[in-house]
C-alpha cells in the first residue's frame, strides 16, 4: 500500500469516527429563566389569574442566584440541566403547549417573585410597565400610582427546558465534527482513488 492510500484510509476511519461524534455526544437541554415578562395586575389578580407568588427571601440561595442573574443578564438567563432550583418547573414546549391549553399557569413554569421592601441590593427590575389608557380605566392617579409601584415590586419570571441555540458551543462542536468528517471523507476518498 503506498502513501497516498495509506493516508486516503486513514482520513476515511477518521471521517467515520467524527460522523459518529454527534450521536455519542448529544446536546443536552438546558434550563431557562426569563424575567422580560411584565406584570401589569395587583397581587390579588394576579393569584386570581393563577400566578404563584413567592417573595424573593423565601427562595433558596439557589433560586435567588439565578433570578438575579437573569436580571444581570437583561431577563435571559441559561444554565445546565443540572442547576436549577427545587423552586422552579422547567417545563419543555410539549408540556408548556399542554399547560397553556389547559390554562394551568404552574405548570408553565411561570412564578411571580415579590422584590423585598428594600430591594437595593438586587438588579433593577427588567419588565416594562404598561400604563394603562385614562379612558381605558376609571381609576384615580393615586390609584394608578399604587398600580405603578405594585408592579415593579413584582418581577414575573418564566422558566423553560430548551435546547441550545444553534450558536451555542456544543451545537457548534457538533457541527464542526460533522464539517471536519465531510472534508476528510471527501479528501481521503480522493487520495485512495486517485493512482
Amino acid at each position: 500500500m503506498n502513501r497516498r492510500n495509506t493516508l486516503g484510509t486513514v482520513l476515511a476511519v477518521l471521517a467515520i469516527v467524527l460522523f459518529t461524534v454527534p450521536a455519542f455526544f448529544p446536546v443536552q437541554p438546558v434550563l431557562v429563566h426569563d424575567t422580560d415578562r411584565s406584570v401589569n395586575a395587583p397581587p390579588e389578580e394576579l393569584r386570581q389569574e393563577g400566578y404563584r407568588i413567592v417573595g424573593y427571601e423565601n427562595l433558596s440561595s439557589q433560586a435567588q442566584d439565578l433570578y438575579v442573574e437573569a436580571l444581570k443578564q437583561d431577563g435571559d438567563y441559561t444554565v445546565p440541566q443540572d442547576q436549577g432550583a427545587d423552586e422552579f418547573r422547567y417545563p419543555t414546549r410539549s408540556e408548556a403547549r399542554r399547560a397553556y391549553e389547559n390554562d394551568n399557569r404552574t405548570a408553565l413554569g411561570q412564578v411571580v417573585i415579590k422584590r423585598p421592601a428594600d430591594d437595593s441590593g438586587l438588579p433593577r427590575a427588567d419588565e416594562y410597565y404598561h400604563e394603562p389608557e385614562p379612558e381605558e380605566t376609571n381609576m384615580t392617579e393615586e390609584q394608578l400610582q399604587q398600580r405603578r409601584e405594585q408592579a415593579m415590586r413584582y418581577d414575573a419570571m418564566e422558566t423553560s427546558t430548551e435546547q441550545p441555540p444553534l450558536g451555542a458551543t456544543p451545537q457548534l462542536l457538533r457541527l464542526a465534527a460533522v464539517l471536519f468528517a465531510v472534508l476528510s471523507l471527501g479528501v481521503g476518498g480522493y487520495l485512495f482513488s486517485s493512482k
